[in-house]
């Protein structure tokens, strides 16, 4: 009975946290987004969409011809709203969305020292908080991608149908998202591959049915875009030195997500920032730890609390792996700033296995001769998490001033 309490007052007390740190996010992104929504050539292609889907029942570009350069479910939630106050309405409440999915998540798979970290390491987020201030498909790809991880998760755990059915559901949103939705679910299904043994024999026949159902919407729109209403967008970009040069992007990106690397640092020593690349997914590996104490949660221990974090690194790892070859060998757009757009969605993962890593140390044996690693970690989290908080304030101050996209009037 005491424990019982103990977990009730625990998870209250998380919550309160989480509710909080999702307050101060809302604040953050209020403040970039005050004056309203900016855009980028994307952005007109999605709100040109939008508008004759309203008035004319079909997606096309301002050319006239159809739409097709990106999947059709962003400009169609933008249709509904059919007002950038909407849209931003929708950003906003996919940021709230993706900030309670990672930590709920994350109660159940960190330590309880490091899991209240998480949401405010998310709701400082700079790169949420970029991709939410333009009329782009990242915010609404972040809260897919972050419901599916948990519905998924709560699936393979406690086995009900109706994790499973909403897990299916968000897989086939993704990529009808964005493309790159592709490449996460691939992630997922390989990551999976080495856990088919702690599956029952149902549930690895639903799991192939998920992944089959989850891709057939993708391939269709994907079938009708690039082979009835366009042209191929695959060629040969700049070859190896495309893939090295992407790679030294999201190495410095993901870096610079840990660590307060400035940005003038990413032109230096490109190869540097390539190798940087696989030696932070090598440190992000979820090892077996030696005592992870996780948050309570439901039923008896599960062997998922350890294999699904390796399953998340997989996801993580095959969408970049993937995202480098689709900048050497397509028109996809790269460079410094397009990773951090498309790499956003990868932000709560990483930072989950990050805290993880540094959670098995903290779980450690609380003799006193290692007290003071423990402390100096809580000191290295409170640094990041102060850190955080002022760049994403500056940051939301500098978004603020950018100038503020229309509507198309026509297309009103």
């Amino acid at each position: 009975m005491r424990g019982t309490l103990e977990s009730a007052h625990e998870a209250r007390w998380f919550w309160w946290s989480v509710g909080l740190a999702a307050l101060v996010q809302l604040a953050l992104f209020a403040t970039a987004t005050g004056p309203g929504l900016a855009g980028t050539g994307d952005s007109g292609y999605y709100l040109h969409a939008a508008g004759t889907l309203r008035t004319a029942g079909h997606l096309l570009n301002p050319d006239g011809s159809a739409y097709r350069y990106w999947p059709p479910l962003y400009p169609a939630l933008l249709a509904l709203g059919g007002s950038l106050g909407a849209a931003r309405l929708l950003q906003g409440s996919c940021l709230v969305i993706s900030l309670l999915a990672w930590s709920q998540l994350g109660r159940s798979l960190l330590p309880r020292a490091v899991a209240v970290v998480l949401p405010w390491a998310l709701a400082l987020s700079t790169p949420w908080l970029l991709v939410s201030k333009f009329v782009w498909a990242e915010t609404v790809f972040l809260a897919l991608f972050a419901g599916y991880a948990g519905a998924l998760f709560r699936w393979l755990r406690i086995r009900r149908a109706g994790w499973g059915a909403l897990a299916t559901g968000l897989g086939v949103l993704l990529p009808l998202q964005r493309t790159a939705g592709f490449f996460l679910l691939a992630g997922v299904a390989l990551g999976l591959l080495p856990e088919w043994r702690k599956l029952l024999p149902k549930q690895r026949l639903l799991l192939v049915a998920h992944f089959a159902i989850s891709v057939v919407g993708g391939i269709l729109w994907h079938f009708y875009a690039l082979l009835v209403a366009a042209p191929s967008v695959y060629r040969l970009n700049r070859g190896w030195a495309q893939f090295f040069d992407s790679a030294a992007d999201y190495g410095f990106l993901v870096g610079r997500w840990l660590l307060p690397v400035p940005a003038a640092w990413r032109p230096e020593v490109p190869v540097l920032w390539a190798l940087g690349l696989l030696g932070l997914l090598a440190w992000l590996w979820p090892r077996p730890p030696r005592a992870l104490e996780v948050a309570p949660g439901f039923g008896p221990v599960s062997p998922w609390l350890a294999a699904f974090p390796r399953v998340v690194w997989m996801s993580v790892f095959v969408f970049i792996l993937l995202m480098l070859i689709s900048t050497t060998f397509t028109r996809s757009a790269s460079g410094l700033y397009d990773s951090e757009r498309y790499a956003s969605v990868l932000y709560g993962p990483v930072l989950l296995l990050a805290l993880r890593r540094l959670g098995g140390a903290l779980a450690a044996k609380n003799s006193a001769p290692r007290r003071w690693p423990q402390l100096l970690l809580l000191g290295i989290m409170g640094i990041f998490v102060a850190y955080a908080a002022g760049r994403s304030g500056s940051n939301a101050l500098s978004l603020r001033k950018l100038p503020v996209l229309m509507w198309p009037a026509a297309n009103k």
